[in-house]
């Protein structure tokens, strides 16, 4: 199945006796990409399976996919063979069957295989079911399986959920449990995907069911189902289309249903934006945050946060206001603007823009520490800058700069405000570089905080081996469980001075502490927490990544993430605290973070003392 694209396949009769006829002879006609179809055909009874597993290998008239020919656009199916067994010895030749098909997938290069459908009502099957599975897993290598689970709409759908969470605890949270929906659903049922969105699911089931016909006759879905499926879309999640199961409906009819999930999907296409189109391929991938103080930027870095158009105008429009609430307090002045931490100086050439724009005679400093930047520094102030610009080689918290600035400007913002030491750098800097009337630019920044479900990014955290490390991440396969709220804020001003003849306080060392309660909507698995930040920049000009506030367009910073070592269960009703920590030190920064339900489990507290993650002062 593509994933550059939405992948659209049709679900095969239990009928089906020989794969490749099926492919060209139906498959290809109605349009799709993909067949879900038996490996193993549907009529086998125990008795034939018993005698397959004695010999130690399928016969041929046995299978269904009898060879690799057709294996590019098969998923394998199991769905008729019971993978939780039975009480009488019959779970031994279902366990073994599971196995020898597996490995058959395997060695023709199935896309995947699919199990039979999970047991509504019997909690003591699905853990037969998981055993079977791990069997599988213990002897398959890196194989993923794709566990099927029939959901309807309400109530029911949180039943399904339940059943999903205690077949993955029974499996220990193994990464290569994968899940396929099938929606059993009628064209008016609800089902809500946010919760699914955080859950490994590979193939969703259409039932032909779940479609009206429109005036013309051709196959639509309602316009909440098209929502759900626009979801699913946005997740690179396979969509299956059942027609019944018994092939009667012709080819041709079933290209309707796939011609119609294309124009969805080729709908869903045109709203995306360059923006999110460009970010597509950071989604969940875990980023280490930088380290600005302890490394030097390499180009290939600058050269992606300058193509943030809409971050630096709004450092534009706030340098602006800045400027022409100086000149009417004084109209003939001069002003001074530095930028402190000027990289390859998109800041440095923003201010000369606000200056133009303003009419002001302005005096522009760039500081900046990078050696192999400021050689760019050096090149643009001659080829670009006509030589406007005074340029330091510097480290902002003890520069030597000729001029205290009126505007003080920084561009040293993290995913969370604060986890870039912008509140260490500009604390230091500001009694240097700042004069008694000047203004800060940022001029105040909030941390906040929501907890998270998110089966893939708990995953990759754990296989990293750094599962007390904040990551950034472009956070997109994930629930988050409730709306972020602030944790503390750091605001700047010339009145912000460090005074010497008294002990620093929590403000000018950096330390902040909070704990937040959440409501919890809906039972969930919390991996962890998503960070966010927003700041004013400068009064009336606002930036922000919290999703319910994020600035348009604005591609800068991916949020945070502060995975748990261990999943924490929440119900429906349940308040989460949510603890997080900044600590400092003489050295460095860092975070410590937990949970804990009220009455219920309680997280250990990550990162303690700094024994995994820390930014270097």
């Amino acid at each position: 199945m593509a994933r550059d694209r939405v992948s659209i396949g049709v679900v095969a009769a239990p009928g089906v006796s020989d794969a490749d006829e099926y492919v060209s002879q139906y498959m290809i006609q109605a349009g799709a990409d993909f067949a879900v179809l038996p490996i193993i055909a549907a009529h086998t009874d125990q008795q034939t399976m018993q005698q397959s597993t004695s010999r130690g290998y399928f016969a041929v008239e046995e299978l269904v996919v009898k060879s690799a020919a057709s294996a590019y656009c098969i998923v394998g199916s199991m769905g008729h063979v019971d993978w939780a067994g039975g009480d009488n010895g019959s779970d031994s030749t279902a366990e073994q069957v599971v196995g020898m098909a597996m490995e058959y997938a395997a060695h023709i290069g199935l896309h995947g295989v699919v199990a039979s459908t999970l047991n509504e009502g019997d909690g003591r099957k699905d853990i037969e079911y998981a055993r079977t599975l791990m069997e599988y897993f213990s002897s398959a290598g890196g194989a993923p399986a794709i566990a099927r689970l029939r959901i309807g709409g309400g109530s029911c759908a949180e039943e399904a959920w339940g059943r999903w969470n205690v077949l993955r605890h029974a499996c220990n949270h193994d990464s290569r449990l994968q899940l396929m929906l099938e929606l059993d659903l009628a064209p008016n049922d609800v089902l809500d995907v946010s919760q699914w969105r955080a859950e490994p699911v590979q193939i969703v089931q259409l039932p032909a069911s779940i479609f009206t016909k429109n005036k013309a006759g051709y196959p639509v879905l309602a316009r909440m189902h098209q929502e759900a499926v626009a979801g699913w879309m946005e997740m690179g999640v396979a969509l299956v289309v059942d027609c019944g199961g018994n092939d009667a409906m012709p080819a041709e009819a079933v290209s309707d249903y796939i011609r119609y999930l294309r124009h969805l999907a080729a709908q869903r296409e045109k709203q995306r934006d360059a923006a999110e189109a460009a970010s597509a391929d950071y989604y969940d991938v875990l980023q280490a945050p930088l380290q600005p103080l302890a490394d030097h930027l390499d180009s290939a870095t600058y050269e992606v946060f300058e193509q943030d158009a809409a971050k630096y105008e709004a450092y534009e429009d706030a340098m602006c206001r800045a400027m022409r609430a100086a000149l009417d307090r004084d109209s003939s002045r001069r002003l001074v603007l530095t930028v402190a931490g000027a990289g390859r100086g998109p800041l440095v050439a923003r201010a000369l823009q606000a200056a133009r724009r303003c009419d002001a005679d302005v005096s522009v400093y760039a500081v900046e520490k990078n050696p192999s930047a400021m050689v760019e520094l050096q090149r643009k102030n001659a080829e670009l800058w006509g030589g406007r610009v005074k340029l330091v080689h510097g480290d902002m918290r003890n520069a030597a700069v000729a001029e205290r600035a009126d505007i003080l400007v920084s561009e040293l913002l993290g995913s969370l405000g604060d986890n870039e030491l912008s509140p260490e750098c500009l604390n230091a800097a500001i009694p240097l570089l700042l004069a008694s009337d000047g203004v800060c630019i940022p001029r105040k920044y909030t941390a906040y905080a929501a907890p998270m479900s998110s089966t893939v990014l708990f995953n990759r955290a754990r296989s990293s081996k750094t599962s007390e490390t904040p990551f950034v991440v472009n956070i997109h396969a994930a629930n988050v469980l409730a709306d972020a709220q602030p944790l503390w804020s750091f605001e700047h001003s010339a009145t912000i001075q460090k005074q010497p003849d008294r002990p620093a306080s929590p403000a000018e060392n950096g330390r902040r502490s909070a704990c937040r309660v959440f409501d919890i909507c809906a039972p969930s698995l919390v991996h962890g927490l998503a960070g966010y930040f927003d700041a004013e920049l400068y009064p009336g000009v606002d930036l922000s990544i919290c999703p319910t506030t994020h600035t348009p367009a604005m591609h800068s910073w991916f949020p945070m993430y502060f995975p748990l070592t261990r999943p924490i269960s929440v119900r429906a009703g349940d308040s989460l605290a949510v603890h997080l920590w900044r600590r400092s030190s003489n050295s460095k920064v860092w975070y410590e973070w937990a949970v804990s339900v009220e009455g219920g489990d309680v997280s250990s507290i990550h990162n303690f003392g700094a024994r995994e993650y820390w930014i270097d002062k």
